[in-house]
């Protein structure tokens, strides 16, 4: 809210701390009412068309099945000649005909090794990239770009270890786009016409999220972060700058709620009534860059996922053969992965249910067994009290949340009881840790997704949700676009008076 109270004029009153902070929300207000404005009419997008999202699951239902004859080699070999000392995750893949191992390091591009003859694999040609692309859709290719590290579909640094990249226009009437990683063959992103066109007016502004910008994680971050932190701050201002005028009016006893006129009459009354929920969807729009800032992340510290784990995944690859992976067939991706110490081997896809093989053990399983679940938890928080594995029960409410994170219902629940009272939930096919919930990461998802998208029980899953979203965001727009429209006016008329 500002300041200009009538039309007579006032004398110049030197800079108290009231007048500094009119004199910043004034100006300041100016250029972030813009981004407000924008934030507000930008979500509402975002709730019809997300952006694009190529999952795991659907990644790994789409790609060629492993054969048999193609695996050769051991995956401790693999790593080997991938010169990789301390592997993060090992894969084994078919990639336009040919079985590929797959070899992330804890940070940086990852590296493909052949299966059949052990040779570290410098990346796909463009024409495997299209036999890729063409089985993954089922559909013609009709062009595949040159390699290239950005564009705004996979500027987000999960994709990092993936670059360079080739990108895939399909044969059909979506528009379709997938992206294959010249290093590995797989497919990572997909979008279409319609997700791209709808996604420029909506999370690519929302999130302030081109290219340019965006390519570069730390400068992203923090220009958004001190961004929205200003944002509070102007519109704490705004707040209680409004309060003041509200008091004073009634105060003066000419009646009414506000002494100002025209559209400082409409920033200012619309300011009282929605202030509340402009303030907690800015401020819970900032916390979703905290990133660890102020809250706890969700994920397990260095040293509790590498007891968790027991043993490293070379280590895991050093007990597991060419023959046991060739016995976990059909399957269109193996994993080497450790849990409790054990090394195990995990299969997906090729139209098969999971499957889960400890070395050692004769006949795989559908799943990593609680027991040994219990264990690696019970590991990674040594000395402390954990509760056995359990589904996820149907009132637990961080995993149900309309904003899970992926948490959703099909994954175990083991409660530790730290001083955090923290809720370890794992996926138990993967055997991964999907998130750890302790008392931060709750507060967190009050503050964040409870605020910035209504997300609380009692809406979860209500017809009402949707409807009272769309008016929260037109009001918020609405009231914005008083502050754009005297600000506008405001510096039109500086600008009239220097040319005079």
């Amino acid at each position: 809210m500002s300041t200009t109270a009538s039309p007579a004029a006032r004398p110049k009153s030197r800079l108290t701390p009231l007048r500094w902070l009119v004199v910043g929300h004034r100006w300041v207000g100016i250029v972030l009412c813009l981004f407000f404005a924008m934030w507000f009419a930008t979500g509402a997008v975002m709730m019809f068309v997300p952006y694009p999202f190529l999952g795991d699951g659907a990644r790994i239902a789409h790609i060629e099945p492993l054969r048999a004859d193609q695996i050769s080699v051991a995956p401790s070999a693999a790593v080997t000649e991938a010169g990789i000392v301390s592997p993060s995750r090992i894969r084994l893949l078919e990639v336009a005909g040919q079985a590929l191992y797959v070899v992330n390091p804890p940070k940086g591009p990852q590296v493909a090794v052949s299966a059949t003859t052990g040779k570290r694999v410098d990346g796909v040609t463009s024409e495997q990239a299209k036999v890729v692309g063409e089985h993954f859709a089922q559909t013609p290719v009709k062009d595949v770009s040159e390699p290239f590290d950005y564009d705004q579909w996979v500027v987000h640094h999960r994709f990092d270890r993936y670059r360079p990249l080739y990108r895939i226009d399909l044969a059909d009437d979506a528009g379709t786009q997938l992206y294959v990683s010249q290093r590995s063959g797989e497919v990572i992103q997909r979008s279409t016409h319609f997700e791209r066109s709808w996604n420029y007016v909506g999370a690519v502004l929302h999130w302030i999220y081109p290219t340019v910008l965006r390519k570069s994680w730390v400068t992203w971050d923090r220009t958004v972060w001190w961004l929205s932190l200003v944002g509070v701050a102007v519109t704490i201002a705004g707040i209680w700058l409004g309060i003041v005028r509200w008091r004073n009016q009634a105060k003066s006893g000419r009646g009414g709620m506000t002494p100002y006129r025209g559209w400082m009459k409409w920033h200012h009354i619309g300011g009282i009534v929605v202030a509340g929920f402009v303030f907690t969807w800015i401020f819970s729009g900032w916390l979703s860059m905290d990133h660890g800032r102020l809250f706890s992340t969700g994920d397990m510290s260095d040293a509790e996922a590498s007891a968790y784990t027991g043993i490293s995944p070379r280590d895991a690859a050093k007990a597991v053969t060419p023959e046991l992976l060739r016995r976990m067939l059909p399957a269109s991706e193996l994993e080497v992965t450790a849990l409790a110490g054990k090394a195990y081997v995990v299969a997906r896809g090729a139209g098969s249910e999971p499957k889960v093989l400890a070395v050692g053990s004769a006949t795989p399983a559908s799943a990593f067994a609680d027991s040994d679940i219990w264990a690696a938890v019970r590991a990674a928080w040594p000395g402390i009290k954990v509760d056995a594995p359990t589904p996820i029960p149907l009132d637990d409410i961080y995993a149900r949340l309309r904003s899970t994170d992926g948490i959703g219902g099909d994954g175990v629940r083991v409660v530790v009881h730290d001083d955090s009272n923290s809720d370890v939930y794992v996926n138990p096919v993967t055997g991964k840790v999907i998130e750890v919930m302790d008392t931060s990461r709750r507060a967190y998802r009050w503050l964040y997704f409870g605020l910035h998208t209504l997300d609380f029980p009692f809406l979860s899953s209500n017809v009402i949700w949707k409807p009272l979203m769309l008016i929260l965001l037109a009001l918020g727009f609405a009231f914005c676009v008083t502050g754009v429209t005297i600000g506008w006016k405001r510096l039109m008329r500086k600008f009239s008076f220097r040319r005079a």
